[in-house]
């Protein structure tokens, strides 16, 4: 799953032809670049198991507070 926010990356204007957005995302196809490790420009990288359970439980437009 890859969960779209309405936040913009501050390092990337674009990503794969669309805005620089920040998501919050699995990492199933990122197997060299395993959680704790620096490898996003800004998306918040989960467990393929917490994106599930969280994809499951929210819909759209539902606010989020990220803090470090």
């Amino acid at each position: 799953f890859a969960l779209a926010t309405s936040a913009r990356s501050e390092v990337l204007q674009e990503f794969n032809g669309g805005p620089g957005q920040i998501a919050l995302h699995g990492t199933d196809n990122l197997p060299d670049d395993p959680l704790g490790t620096a490898a996003s420009h800004g998306c918040v990288r989960l467990s393929t198991r917490a994106i599930t359970w969280l994809a499951r439980r929210i819909g759209r437009g539902v606010p989020l507070t990220i803090r470090s």
